[in-house]
């Protein structure tokens, strides 16, 4: 077995120790391991799977860490918004959000290295569409 068999089969266990009723299938999905073939929109291609056969280990790896990245991102999220001093988001400006969330960091990082994680953060923290959109382009 190599070393890049061992990351995707650890990455596995811990999935299915962290939700023991989670069914295998749902574990490789839930990693990227499997995928539709629009992560996008899966809509657009009828819900179809796509073929994963020909893709290396390495790159089964990089959609692993990349959702494991987002589920501690929203886990990050859930936590920050439980704070009292967030519990009025509407008076304050988008900025004191990201600063007393403290998400400000992760904020500016997803900016420039990825837009969706970003995007969440603005949702989650309920600043208007036209905002986040003039934010992230």
């Amino acid at each position: 077995m190599t070393e890049e068999h061992r990351i995707i089969l650890n990455a596995i266990e811990e999935a299915l120790n962290r939700d023991p009723e989670l069914r295998f299938g749902q574990a490789l999905f839930n990693l990227s391991i499997n995928q539709f073939v629009n992560p996008d929109n899966p809509a657009e291609a009828d819900y179809r799977m796509r073929d994963i056969h020909g893709d290396k280990d390495s790159a089964i790896i990089a959609r692993i860490r990349i959702q494991q990245e987002w589920r501690e991102l929203q886990q990050k999220i859930m936590s920050a918004l439980e704070k009292p001093d967030l519990y009025e988001l509407g008076g304050m400006t988008v900025n004191e959000r990201l600063y007393v969330s403290g998400l400000m960091d992760d904020f500016d990082k997803y900016k420039k290295l990825n837009k969706r994680f970003a995007q969440f953060i603005l949702e989650r923290l309920k600043v208007d569409r036209d905002s986040i959109e003039k934010m992230l382009n």
